[in-house]
C-alpha cells in the first residue's frame, strides 16, 4: 500500500470525508474545528517516503500591513511545538500549519497518519484566536501570551 493509500485508510478510520486530487497524491479535506473552518491537505511524497500535512483557514487573510505581526506572532507560537509549525508567505500572508513525517526504511501506519491531522488541528484551537487578534490589531508577544502564559525570560 502507499503513503496515499494508508492515509485514506486513516481519513476513513477516523470517519473525515475526503476527496483525492485526481492525477496527483494529494488528499483534501475540509474540516469544520472548534477553530473555525479549515482546508486540510495530505500530501504524499512517495520517492521520498515522506507525508506532509498542510492546514489552512479558510477565508481568513491577513491584511498586508499586519503580515510582519502575524508571522512574528507564528514565530512565537512555534517555539516549543513538538511536531509541525506554521508558515507564513511573508508575500500575500497566506499561512499554513505544516508537519510531515519521513519512514524512509519504515513504514507508515494510520496511527502515524492521525497523530499528524489531530496534532494540527489542536494546534490551531489553541493558536488561531490569536492569529485572528492579531489581524484585529492586538501586538504578537501579549496575543501569545494571552495563550501561552507571559514571557519568563527577558532579553537585557
Amino acid at each position: 500500500m502507499n503513503l496515499t493509500d494508508i492515509a485514506v485508510e486513516c481519513l476513513q478510520t477516523m470517519g473525515l470525508p475526503h476527496t483525492r486530487v485526481p492525477g496527483m497524491p494529494v488528499i483534501n479535506l475540509p474540516v469544520d474545528s472548534p477553530a473555525g473552518k479549515l482546508n486540510m491537505y495530505i500530501h504524499s511524497h512517495e520517492a521520498a517516503s515522506r507525508l506532509f500535512v498542510y492546514s489552512r483557514p479558510q477565508d481568513l487573510l491577513v491584511p498586508p500591513e499586519r503580515i510582519e505581526e502575524v508571522a512574528l506572532f507564528l514565530c512565537r507560537a512555534n517555539y516549543g511545538l513538538p511536531l509541525g509549525n506554521f508558515e507564513i508567505d511573508l508575500n500575500d500572508g497566506e499561512f499554513n500549519f505544516k508537519n510531515s513525517v519521513d519512514v524512509n526504511q519504515g513504514a507508515l501506519t494510520a496511527g502515524m497518519v492521525q497523530t499528524l491531522i489531530v496534532f494540527s488541528l489542536e494546534c490551531y484551537a489553541r493558536y488561531l484566536p490569536g492569529i485572528q487578534a492579531v489581524i484585529d490589531g492586538q501586538d504578537a508577544k501579549s496575543a501569545i501570551e494571552t495563550i501561552d502564559g507571559p514571557t519568563r525570560i527577558q532579553i537585557r
